[in-house]
Order: structure tokens, then C-alpha cells, then sequence
């Protein structure tokens, strides 16, 4: 068994040999005299160097089978494989590789090379309307201004996100063309006849809006391929909102004007019939006011009560004077006859004949109960009428409405893709999912070695 310093040195001497044998012909015939005495000393060891190798025992730990040689001294390679098997180090290296480097390298060349740039356009704008206090005037943050009404911004917001929307951009846009460039960007572009689901997801994905709360501004952020059309969609959609704005306002307040012109009409229906009513019972009783009627009726009764009780006063002193046939006696009787009859005609018509014929006091309540009804028919007409004026006056005006105080944004500067930072990103999470998967499978081969 030759030691591999030894060789070394013999092959040193040979060298010496051989070069000074050779002619000095120059730094090739120098490598030609030299090179054929390496190869015969390289074959010389490297048979023995196996041998050596072959006979060495096997680490501890690690049991397993022997190459063996073969006649000429040459090892199999099939026995050199089975020789040195895979170690855990390597397996993860190669997991590193092939989950972790080659996708993120992947991702690199994609984004750099072959992802078409998208662009940003970015409006804001407020739903203004109704304004309502945050608290109530008896709390101790009553003093707070107020804010917009955040269920109005919040309707607006959803539609931003609904079929709804994407249905009425279709009749004003193609939005399968805007978005479909699948032939150069298979990954972020819509793909060719995607289903209506698809398409809402990959609207959600290029058209974003947020809310702030507090001062109730809606941003609204467009992403497409090219600046302009990134600005044209934006415009497009803010028109769409305040279309949208609109139309709930005037459905609101067209309900409310629809319901004011309904309770009109009922509230005059009420009046004509209370009124037909009245002129009835008064053509029934020949009077236009039978309680003022009732009243003079009374004031005739007291005065001819009067005078009868003077005439018999007078007469009771003609009596005391003259004979009963004077002509004195008999006119004052006859006047008392008369004013008696005027009483008594008076007293009738008041107070009726009989139940079938009741006089004017008996009627005194239904006429009463009529005038009530005639009074509160009228009072309903005029309410009636109040809130209808008021309603049609607030159908003129737009109560819910978009305040666009940032217009639609046309940047040049591409907004996606960014290959090193998004690359960065591919590989931390890569790596991170690479990272808990080889420490599970670390903790499994601890726990059953």
C-alpha cells in the first residue's frame, strides 16, 4: 500500500526526470514529459487508495454494507452510491432549493420580465345629507359636532363591492376587455370567459374603497394597465355612485310625497262627506245654525214671557177698575191670548211634538257632533296639504349627495408590479413555511430515534 505523501514525492522525482531529459523545447514540451509520468503514478495509487478504503471499518453508528472490490482493484459505482447515502442536511438543502429558491426565483423572472405594469388612480370623496348628533343634547359630549350619516356612506360603500355596480359598468364599459390580457399576463389578468363570480372577485381585487369613520371620507382606489384607464374607470364609477345617491333620494322622497298626496286625498273625501252630512241636516231643519237659531228662539220666549207678565199686570188692574166686558178688559185679554199662542208655537218648535218629531233643542247634538266632525276634517285638509307642499318642495332639492373633493388621479408611475420587494416578500414566506415544515419533521425523527 503506497501513502499518498509518498506518491506525491515519487511523482515530484519523475517529474525532475523527465524534465530534464526532455529538450528544452519551450513550456509545451516541458508539460509533455511531465503529464504522461502523473497518469502513470495516478493509477497507481488510486487502486490502492480503494483498497484502503474497503478494509477501513465503518463509523460508529452508521452500519451498513461494504463495497467490495473487484478483481482488477476497481469499485462498483452502483456500490460507491450505496456507500455514502443521502444525509437529513442534504434532503433539506434540497427542500430549500426546490420549495424556497426555485419559486422565489420564479417569482422574480415573472414579475420583472413578464407581469404587465398596472397603474393607481386614487379619488376621495364624502356622502353628505342628513346630519345627526353623535350624543344627546343632555350628555356631557353633547357638544360634539356633527358628523355625516354614516349608514348613507356605508350603502355607498357596499355597492362599490356588490354585482349591483358591475352590472351597470357593463352598459357603459367592457370590462372583460379592460381587464382580460391574459395572453401577456396569464397570472394578474382576467381570465378569458370568466364566470360572473370570477368577475366580481377580480373587480373586488382592482377597485378598493375604505372609509374613515371619524370624518367620513370614502377613498377610492382603481387599478389597471395603463394610467388612463385606471383614470377613465374611477370617473366612471364616481358617477355611478352619485347616480346611485340620487336615485335613493328621490325614492325616499318620492314614498314621502306619494304618502302626503294619499292622506290629501283622504282628508278631502272625510271633509265632502262631513259636509254633504251638514247641508242635509240643515235642509232637514230649515236653518243654516241651529244652535243660533236655538238662541234667538230662547231670546223671543224671555221677551214674550216678558210682556205677557206686564199684561197681566195691566189687566189685573183694568179688572180692578172696569167690568169684565169692557172693551179695555177684552183687548188685553186678546193680547195675552196672542202672546200666549206665540210662546207656545215658540216652546213646540223647540222642544218637538213628540219623539217622532223632535224640536230644535233635541237636534242641538247631532248638529254639535256634525260641526266637530266638519272642524276636524278641516283641520286633517290643512295638515294634508302642509306636508305635501313640504314634501314636493324637498323633491326639488338633493338631500343625499357625493362630494368629490379629489378627482380621479392619473399617475404615470407604475404602481405593481415591484420584483424585489414582492420577491422579498415570496421568499420570507417561503421560507417561513419551509422553516416549520423541516422543524416538524426534525421533531418526529428525534422522537422516534
Amino acid at each position: 500500500m503506497v501513502s499518498p505523501a509518498r506518491a506525491s514525492s515519487e511523482i515530484a522525482k519523475t517529474s525532475l526526470k523527465e524534465g530534464a531529459a526532455a529538450p528544452q523545447s519551450g513550456l509545451f514540451g516541458r508539460l509533455r514529459g511531465v503529464l504522461p509520468a502523473v497518469a502513470e503514478h495516478v493509477r497507481r495509487v488510486v487502486p490502492a487508495f480503494a483498497r484502503q478504503s474497503a478494509t477501513a471499518p465503518a463509523p460508529a453508528g452508521r452500519a451498513g454494507p461494504v463495497p467490495q472490490p473487484h478483481a482488477d482493484g476497481r469499485t462498483n459505482a452502483g456500490d460507491r452510491r450505496r456507500a455514502k447515502p443521502i444525509t437529513r442536511r442534504q434532503l433539506a438543502a434540497v427542500a430549500f432549493g426546490l420549495c424556497v429558491l426555485l419559486p422565489t426565483l420564479a417569482s422574480f423572472l415573472y414579475l420583472a420580465f413578464v407581469a404587465v405594469p398596472q397603474f393607481r388612480s386614487e379619488a376621495r370623496f364624502v356622502v353628505r345629507g342628513n346630519l345627526k348628533d353623535v350624543a344627546g343634547s343632555g350628555s356631557a359630549v353633547g357638544n360634539l359636532p356633527a358628523l355625516s350619516n354614516y349608514q348613507e356612506a356605508r350603502l355607498v360603500l357596499e355597492y362599490t363591492r356588490s354585482h349591483a355596480i358591475i352590472d351597470a359598468m357593463q352598459k357603459q364599459l367592457d370590462l372583460r376587455r379592460l381587464f382580460g390580457i391574459t395572453a401577456r399576463d396569464p397570472v394578474f389578468g382576467l381570465a378569458q370567459g370568466a364566470s360572473e363570480e370570477m368577475l366580481l372577485d377580480y373587480w373586488n381585487r382592482q377597485v378598493k374603497a375604505s372609509l374613515e369613520v371619524v370624518s367620513g371620507v370614502i377613498t377610492l382606489d382603481v387599478y389597471a394597465f395603463s394610467p388612463e384607464s385606471a383614470a377613465f374607470l374611477g370617473a366612471a364609477i364616481l358617477r355611478q355612485l352619485e347616480a346611485v345617491a340620487n336615485e335613493l333620494t328621490v325614492r325616499n322622497r318620492g314614498d314621502r310625497v306619494l304618502q302626503a298626496e294619499t292622506e290629501e286625498r283622504a282628508a278631502f273625501t272625510d271633509l265632502a262627506l262631513v259636509r254633504t252630512e251638514v247641508e242635509a241636516f240643515r235642509n232637514a231643519q230649515g236653518t243654516v245654525n241651529p244652535v243660533l237659531s236655538a238662541a234667538v228662539s230662547y231670546a223671543m220666549i224671555g221677551k214674550l214671557r216678558d210682556q205677557r207678565a206686564a199684561l197681566n199686570t195691566d189687566l189685573s188692574t183694568a179688572r180692578a177698575r172696569l167690568m169684565e166686558d169692557s172693551p179695555v178688559v177684552r183687548a188685553l185679554k186678546e193680547r195675552l191670548r196672542s202672546l200666549d199662542e206665540k210662546i207656545e208655537a215658540l216652546d213646540t218648535e223647540l222642544l218637538g211634538r213628540s219623539d217622532k218629531q223632535p224640536g230644535t233643542s233635541s237636534n242641538l247634538l247631532a248638529s254639535a257632533e256634525l260641526e266637530v266632525r266638519r272642524g276636524l276634517a278641516e283641520q286633517r285638509l290643512r295638515q294634508a296639504e302642509t306636508e305635501l307642499l313640504d314634501a314636493r318642495l324637498q323633491q326639488a332639492e338633493k338631500q343625499v349627495y357625493i362630494l368629490t373633493f379629489m378627482s380621479p388621479t392619473m399617475l404615470t408611475e407604475k404602481n405593481f408590479p415591484n420584483p424585489l420587494s414582492q420577491t422579498m416578500a415570496v421568499f420570507a414566506t417561503l421560507f417561513a413555511c419551509w422553516a416549520v415544515v423541516a422543524l416538524c419533521i426534525e421533531g418526529i425523527y428525534a422522537r422516534s430515534h
